[in-house]
């Protein structure tokens, strides 16, 4: 269990050495931490072309900024949540088309008067709809659209984004404590949580039942369900649901697997991200008491992945215990393009995107960090089963700190943000701007 805060081949890049950083790259305040940001986790740009900023804090509300880090309003929304530490308000992804249909999506923690599906408050995703997009105060309505049970305080995830397939999807930690005693990871379909591992599919008795823990989700939430399928575990079935399974989810139609998952075996994806360009799926995996890893998945992939946990820590056997480096293999799991170790002060690793803004000099390039350290990282992407960290768990920094790194997020420009848990947003960059087409 950790012990800290609220944290517990397609990428097209010319070289396949490391890529090296120009000297000037720097990360400058976009929001500093006069702006009374209290505890931020996600920073997003809406695709609208208005340049704002919408900010998330931890404890349930969003706030909007102007390109200058100027305060367009009070607050533009806020939500009731059970907050904090890994609970709270922890995703916030708008719809392509926001600028006309004013739809975006949250997820968050449900409060405790909340009915629960388990033992604590539930992990939701809603669904706002803006009557007036381009306002900065929030007038609408919303609607819950899938709640997942919840049985400990971590390992929530939360991140979500809509891939260039305009599919959601959404990163679920593996429900909590420590070393996924339940074995909700790797299980495709409901269970209780009985501490059996091998027991995947015991819906015996009165419950409750968990599902979709460690997964990565893609849920069509563009479209609703009349009639819930027996294998959408979000929904009740024969009644409506207030989402659709995309027909190339890996398991539809498939009986005790559920509809909704996209991949497996992750412990706490809590943020992750597509590259603009490339459209690969880039994921931060927390890991356990002795590795972080970073996971990548090529544009095109089919689903079903498998990324080990709690069969391995990074490339380490985690359960059953064994020595070596070999688990992804012996287990027919995927391994990370990236492991570090826990040496440093390091904890917990801060997926980051793939720089495709307007310093041509970063182009390519993946940054990261983790939430100990603040430490910025970065790597050279490579093709599916290519480590970028040349195997042996070596990682580059690139001489910048972010503070306490909450969170990543980019722009339509391509830059690429960090946010700092102690109220800052910063952005990332050099000196040498190139008129190429990029907007600055």
């Amino acid at each position: 269990m950790k012990a800290f805060g609220w944290v517990a081949g397609s990428i097209l890049i010319a070289t396949s050495a490391l890529a090296q950083l120009p000297s000037d790259i720097e990360l400058t305040s976009v929001i500093d931490s006069n702006a009374g940001l209290n505890s931020p986790v996600v920073v997003r740009a809406p695709p609208d072309g208005s340049g704002r900023l919408f900010v998330a804090e931890n404890g349930g509300t969003i706030k909007v900024f102007d390109t200058k880090g100027n305060p367009l309003s009070q607050n533009f929304l806020t939500v009731s949540v059970t907050c904090c530490g890994e609970q709270g308000l922890l995703g916030l992804a708008f719809d392509p088309d926001f600028a006309t249909n004013g739809t975006f999506y949250i997820t968050y923690t449900a409060p405790g008067t909340d009915p629960k599906l388990g033992v604590l408050p539930d992990q939701v995703l809603r669904r706002y709809v803006a009557t007036n997009p381009s306002a900065n105060t929030f007038a609408g309505s919303s609607q819950v659209v899938l709640r997942v049970p919840d049985l400990y305080t971590n390992h929530n995830g939360g991140d979500i984004l809509f891939g260039v397939d305009k599919y959601l999807y959404w990163g679920m930690g593996d429900g909590g404590s420590g070393g996924d005693p339940n074995g909700f990871a790797q299980c495709l379909w409901k269970k209780a949580a009985d501490g059996n591992a091998a027991s995947c599919g015991n819906t015996s008795g009165n419950g409750p039942f968990y599902y979709l823990l460690g997964k990565m989700m893609r849920l069509d939430v563009r479209h609703t369900t009349a009639s819930a399928t027996a294998n959408m575990c979000g929904a009740t079935l024969g009644q409506p649901a207030q989402y659709a399974i995309p027909s190339t989810n890996p398991y539809v139609g498939q009986s005790n697997k559920c509809a909704e998952i996209w991949d497996y075996g992750l412990r706490n994806p809590w943020r992750w991200s597509f590259d603009s360009q490339t459209h690969d799926l880039v994921i931060g995996d927390v890991g356990q008491n002795l590795y972080e890893e970073i996971d990548f998945e090529p544009a095109g992939f089919a689903g079903g992945g498998n990324y080990g946990w709690n069969k391995c820590e990074g490339r380490h056997y985690y359960s059953p215990s064994g020595s070596g480096t070999t688990c992804p293999a012996t287990t027919s799991t995927i391994a990370p393009v990236i492991e570090y170790s826990h040496g440093g002060g390091r904890c917990a690793v801060i997926g980051g995107y793939v720089y495709r803004g307007p310093s041509q000099s970063l182009r390519g390039i993946y940054f990261y960090s983790d939430y100990c350290t603040g430490d910025v990282y970065y790597a050279a992407p490579k093709p599916l089963g290519t480590s970028w960290d040349s195997g042996n768990g070596t990682i580059t920094p690139t001489g910048l700190n972010a503070g306490s790194t909450a969170s990543f997020g980019d722009d339509g420009n391509g830059n690429v943000y960090v946010v700092d848990l102690n109220g800052r947003v910063l952005m990332l960059q050099t000196d040498t701007i190139f008129a190429d087409g990029f907007g600055g």
